[in-house]
């Protein structure tokens, strides 16, 4: 019988782990640091708007308290609006670094088991293209690596993966079964700096609004979590083609 063999070797195994590092680097020296300023460009934005309505004022017709209202509300619409880019920025960061992952790990076993000479065949014995194969996310991905044998929940960080699986979905469906669980385990996540309420539930919006308290630190921690998966993952794993 004809064997599938999932071969991670050294340099592949590596090359796997490499863009992680990327993903941390660029958001907190590049990302991160755009929005370093952000109060000072509020403030600046509102002195410039409160200079702009000084060249109008008259002190015959004009309340100046009012010109200091103005310049304090378009000082405050700049930083809310640039906040809620930052806040997305962050959140894109974490979605895309799982998702990034998922279609590596993806990619990886429809590449082994076809250079293992085996034609991946669906029940009416059609040819099984990578655009079918494992489409249903995490749960074909787990499905196939226990036809080797081998059950990646198991793995050491598997907990912060899954906590970052969750916190994907939440990220791109807002609401649902997905944010229930991950209220369980995280509940730190959907409370507000200045309160233990859950916002979603009153905005019904994860990207809108900032619902989401999610700590920067946290990148590194999935960062890594996604990196030992790699690291942890047998050098080969075989599968005879009958159970496949």
């Amino acid at each position: 019988m004809a064997t599938a063999q999932l071969y991670l070797y050294k340099q592949l195994r590596e090359r796997f782990q490499r863009p992680y590092d990327y993903y941390a680097d660029v958001y907190f020296n590049k990302v991160a640091v755009v929005f370093s300023n952000l109060e000072e460009e509020a403030d600046k934005i509102a002195r410039s708007h409160y200079e702009d309505l000084g060249q109008y004022f008259n002190p015959e017709i004009h309340d100046e308290s009012d010109f200091v209202d103005s310049a304090f509300e378009k000082g405050l619409e700049y930083y809310e609006a640039v906040s809620l880019v930052r806040y997305n920025s962050k959140l894109m960061w974490f979605s895309t670094m799982y998702q990034f992952w998922e279609q590596q790990v993806r990619k990886f076993l429809y590449d082994e088991i076809k250079k293992s000479g085996i034609t991946l065949c669906n029940e009416k014995g059609k040819e099984i293209e990578f655009k079918d194969f494992c489409t249903n996310g995490i749960r074909d991905i787990k499905s196939w690596f226990k036809h080797f044998d081998y059950d990646i929940e198991k793995i050491e960080n598997w907990s912060d993966i899954n906590e970052l699986r969750l916190l994907a979905n939440v990220i791109k469906h807002g609401d649902g079964g997905a944010a229930t669980t991950l209220e369980k385990l995280r509940p730190d996540f959907f409370k507000s700096e200045i309160s233990d309420y859950n916002l979603m539930k009153s905005h019904r919006t994860v990207l809108n609004e900032q619902v989401l308290n999610i700590n920067d630190s946290e990148l590194i921690k999935y960062k890594e979590a996604l990196q030992s998966f790699w690291g942890e993952l047998p050098e080969r794993l075989y599968c005879k083609i009958a159970e496949i």
